[in-house]
């Protein structure tokens, strides 16, 4: 993804919102590509668009965090420093390095210069035509509402800016935009991003004229299926349950099908070129070695000193006990499949080196194995990444994320048995028997083993915190404070039953040097 000329980089002067815009230097006029030597040609606009998607690189690290420190399913690790420990307590301050929204900004600003320049490039017959102009537009519309939705899950009210910036000067402070008006606009434009993107992303080929559909892109980029599991996320935000459950049914028939695959559930999580890929990833940030791009969460996850871990994260003992009620025992002797295929060896395993005892430290194992690791006494070698070389990808949509989220609305509109039915083409891809909720369960049972299911499925994967505003927001806040303090020392359970119980401390601060640059905050 950061293999995009350095003239995109140049054009766009990135000046978002942050506390670093004034540390920036004016650059020198003889290095600037003015627009109109620059906008000509289909490269040009595919430069601008990778420049986009190289901005996502940078969230991942406040992806994960911000949406997994502040729920049930982490803990802090060993190495946790002032600004995770804060997260994890639901103390923030405003100097804490998390509330600070430049990664997001950034991306904003990006997506904001595509919208605008790439209809300005001229289109051909071969490689660039009006459907593929409208099609990057609309691939940057669905990059800025996914990043103006993760600011507003965590911000509450935040600046709106929808004009691209390329000069300091003209960085706009302006005051925040509440919460449902940004929302209004995410909805517009990605009712737009659906109908200009695309089933599948084409690229052009190697050695003769015209394109070629590349699978591989089209997980690196925003399609058709894209939108629709934004938008199905959205609505359940917003308890638009109707509109939510049509949004995944267009999923499905664009996907054209639902799941069916029910092999090697970790192979979503290996290299790009894996054409196995789990029949699952939809959409993910990728990171390539030999462009010195890693995945930053190697150092979060590990406990490896040798291969750059700090084991600031780690798994949560509720997270463990739900894969696995008789953890640290034999996985034998479990009385849950739930651990066999996406638990011990998978989303979580024992201590560095070996990663195979049990009764050791956990780590969650999705951005440091290559393979899966079987629970065990007897030391052998783990199928690991290279020290500071992880390209583990980061799943930003995946097939079951979006029938869970179908299940979700489904439930909440009175549809049980369709919505238990999604729940367990979940688990039947990934070998798990049939849900134990039934038609006779409570509209709230069904959607606390959604919950639950969730964690199973898509545990440490930057999700669960916003997983528990979502149901909270139902008039259910009970959930999300009970899932924090099982989490939590309980000493904690007094000040996290009182804190929590008032939605607005579910959101960050603003950061205290966005505050002083801008008074209009």
């Amino acid at each position: 993804m950061k293999a995009c000329l350095n003239k995109i980089l140049i054009v766009i002067t990135v000046a978002v919102l942050s506390a670093g815009c004034e540390k920036l230097l004016d650059p020198d006029p003889k290095d600037v590509i003015p627009d109109n030597e620059f906008l000509k040609d289909f490269w040009d606009a595919e430069f601008m668009l990778r420049g986009a998607y190289q901005a996502l690189q940078p969230i991942v690290e406040h992806r994960f965090i911000l949406g997994e420190m502040r729920g049930d399913w982490v803990k802090p690790g060993t190495g946790a420093d002032k600004d995770l420990l804060e997260l994890a307590s639901h103390t923030v301050t405003p100097d804490n390095r998390y509330t600070n929204w430049k990664v997001y900004y950034d991306l904003i600003n990006r997506a904001n210069y595509v919208i605008e320049n790439v209809p300005r490039v001229p289109t051909d017959a071969n490689n660039f035509s009006n459907f593929e102009k409208n099609q990057y537009v609309g691939e940057a519309r669905f990059l800025r509402s996914w990043a103006y939705f993760n600011l507003i899950m965590n911000f509450d009210s935040v600046p709106l800016v929808l004009t691209a910036t390329d000069d300091i000067s003209n960085v706009p402070y302006i005051g925040a935009t509440s919460q449902e008006v940004i929302l209004d606009t995410i909805e517009a434009d990605l009712l737009k991003a659906f109908a200009t993107t695309d089933i599948m992303v084409s690229v052009p080929n190697s050695f003769e004229v015209g394109k070629r559909v590349s699978e591989e892109q089209s997980r690196l980029r925003v399609t058709k299926k894209t939108v629709c599991a934004l938008q199905a996320e959205v609505y359940l935000w917003r308890g638009k349950y109707a509109q939510a459950a049509a949004a995944c049914a267009t999923f499905e028939t664009v996907n054209g099908g639902g799941p069916g695959n029910r092999g090697d559930w970790f192979a979503m999580y290996l290299g790009v070129s894996n054409q196995n890929l789990f029949g699952e990833a939809m959409f993910f940030v990728a990171f390539n070695f030999l462009g010195r791009e890693v995945n930053p969460l190697m150092k979060f996850t590990s406990n490896d000193p040798a291969s750059g871990g700090q084991y600031m994260v780690a798994p949560s003992d509720s997270a463990i006990k739900t894969y696995n009620p008789n953890y640290p025992n034999n996985i034998s002797t479990s009385n849950t499949i739930d651990e066999q295929d996406r638990g011990f060896g998978r989303s979580y395993a024992g201590s560095a080196p070996y990663y195979n005892r049990l009764k050791s430290d956990p780590v969650i194992w999705k951005y440091i194995g290559l393979g899966t690791v079987t629970a065990g006494n007897v030391d052998v070698p783990p199928n690991v990444r290279a020290p500071y070389q992880s390209e583990s990808k980061f799943h930003i949509y995946r097939f079951a994320e979006v029938y869970l989220l179908w299940a979700e609305a489904l439930n909440r509109l009175g549809d049980k048995t369709t919505a238990i039915s999604r729940i367990n083409a979940v688990r039947d891809r990934a070998r798990m028997p049939a849900p134990t909720v039934t038609v006779s369960s409570t509209t709230e049972q069904i959607e606390d083993y959604i919950l639950r299911e969730r964690g199973l499925e898509l545990g440490f994967e930057g999700r669960r915190w916003y997983d528990l505003m979502r149901i909270a927001r139902r008039g259910r806040p009970q959930v999300l404070i009970d899932a924090v303090k099982k989490r939590a020392p309980v000493s904690m359970h007094p000040y996290l039953e009182t804190t929590l119980a008032n939605p607005k401390n579910w959101y960050l601060p603003y950061n205290a040097e966005e505050k002083r640059l801008n008074p209009n905050l």
